[in-house]
């Protein structure tokens, strides 16, 4: 004998509408932002106006943690250097780039071998190196062009001279550094928070409509038993 479930009850009104909002939860929303970048400069123009320039092997990765990620977060990535022709000392750099190509982060994959094209993020020697989906940036086995035009390289080995940071916040197009041009293209670090938090305010009060629906399902049905 097959029992029919009563999806009228206030119990199951209650396990329904509670399992629909942890799927709410399950499901993390995310804004979407179109990198906008203009055609990359030709390799000569690119180092001069690069920071660092060399090629190297993604040796680590670190990508940021958290319940709340934005697209823009930084991620730390671990090279060994195999040449350079600017802006590098040793045979090991870490450089940060934004945690997805929507934000226009170049997504390296570690064991993977590059090309990288970087700038300096801040002021100073010191700065710390930023690498972007819109430079010439790419995959080692797709770089026979930049390598022909670049040149003979200084040995990851032979310490290089030092870097040439210039504060590269807003490079100029026509330099071979391509960030977004527009300020109002640019992606906000914490965007993707503000769907999440919505789904969550709009999950308890579909819990809490669904409880006071209940109770005042059960206090009318008990009614009409007395009666």
């Amino acid at each position: 004998m097959m029992l029919k479930a009563n999806f009228r009850s206030p119990i199951m009104m209650f396990l329904s509408i509670t399992l629909i909002f942890m799927a709410l939860l399950t499901v993390r929303p995310s804004v979407t932002y179109a990198c906008s970048c203009v055609v990359p400069a030709e390799p000569l123009e690119a180092l001069e106006s690069s920071s660092a320039v060399f090629t190297g092997k993604v040796v680590d990765k670190k990508e940021p943690k958290g319940t709340i990620i934005s697209s823009a977060d930084p991620v730390k990535v671990t090279f060994e250097v195999d040449s350079s022709w600017k802006g590098v000392k040793g045979n090991k750099v870490t450089l940060t780039t934004a945690l997805s190509s929507a934000s226009c982060g170049f997504e390296f994959v570690k064991g993977e071998s590059y090309i990288v094209y970087a700038n300096a993020n801040g002021e100073g020697d010191s700065g710390e190196l930023v690498a972007s989906l819109c430079s010439r940036t790419k995959l080692l086995a797709s770089a026979s062009e930049d390598l022909k035009e670049l040149g003979p390289s200084i040995s990851a080995e032979t310490p290089t001279a030092s870097p040439e940071v210039t504060s590269n916040h807003s490079p100029k197009s026509e330099a071979g550094v391509n960030e977004p041009t527009d300020p109002a293209e640019k992606p906000v670090a914490d965007s993707d928070s503000v769907p999440l938090v919505n789904v969550g305010i709009s999950g308890v009060i579909i819990v809490l409509i669904a409880i006071v629906g209940a109770m005042l399902y059960r206090r009318r049905n008990g009614g009409k038993q007395k009666k």
